[in-house]
């Protein structure tokens, strides 16, 4: 059985050190290791993860194609790359192409760090190119440090999932960071799957267990979030919810196989 993390964050090394400080500023928070290629291999492997999903986030149009070339480039047996959209950005059917035919198949979105929402017309342009040809993980809930004016609320993620039902979506942090009331109102028992990404130790125990198993541990995928948490923690908080241990193995990684599968 694989361990997979879905959900980790990396940047060139002559990147990290700015983006860390820059999210240190935002949320005050501190990586668990260093968030680069090398660091995130090491960190894994002490952790007992087979493969980590990379997920780029880019904070401005023209950032994309960059971004994308450089994940694409990673080259490293262990990653998993997702490619980074932006509904404003200038060729997005062509960065579709060349994510495709470089063989990712998943797409991390982050309309908060990004700065669009969900309802104008370039984004309703960028999922049509999207449907059916990519997983999308999107960012669910609250930021680290609660933000006025929220477009990933999980009623507003629920209507996503019902407006583009060719998309295989998968919402990070249990569909809700702080707003897991609300996930168990709007998110819960939908066709949807949903990441466990730095919500051990955020979101209360009892909750937690219960919208996992209210909404089926074959939708639940491990993630850490990774520098902000570690997949240590994570895949014990797993271990830790009394599953059985076929559901357990497929949170640590059947689920998200078959996640990635589903879009060929």
């Amino acid at each position: 059985m694989q361990i997979i993390d879905c959900h980790t964050h990396i940047w060139p090394d002559n990147v990290a050190a700015r983006a860390v400080a820059s999210l240190h500023d935002f949320a005050g928070v501190e990586p668990v290791a260093e968030p680069t290629r090398s660091g995130l291999v090491r960190h894994v492997e002490e952790c007992g993860v087979d493969r980590a999903v990379v997920c780029p986030v880019s904070t401005k149009p023209e950032q994309v194609p960059g971004i994308n070339d450089w994940v694409i480039g990673l080259n490293e047996p262990r990653l998993i790359p997702f490619g980074t959209l932006d509904p404003r950005c200038a060729d997005v059917a062509g960065e579709v192409r060349k994510l495709r035919d470089q063989g990712v198949r998943g797409l991390k979105l982050q309309p908060f760090f990004q700065g669009y929402g969900f309802d104008s017309p370039e984004f309703a342009a960028m999922m049509k190119q999207i449907s059916g040809r990519f997983v999308v993980l999107a960012h669910g809930g609250q930021e680290m440090v609660p933000v006025e004016g929220l477009v990933t609320t999980p009623a507003a993620l629920a209507r996503l999932v019902r407006d583009w039902p060719e998309v295989p979506f998968l919402f990070a942090h249990l569909g809700g960071f702080r707003l897991w009331d609300e996930v168990e109102e709007h998110l819960v028992g939908r066709r949807v799957w949903l990441d466990t990404s730095y919500t051990f130790g955020h979101c209360p125990p009892e909750q937690l267990e219960r919208i996992v198993r209210a909404h089926g541990a074959e939708h639940i995928v491990l993630g850490s979030d990774f520098p902000w948490q570690s997949p240590r923690v994570a895949i014990e908080g797993v271990r830790g919810l009394g599953l059985s241990e076929t559901e357990t193995a497929a949170i640590l990684g059947g689920n998200f196989e078959r996640l990635l599968a589903s879009v060929g």
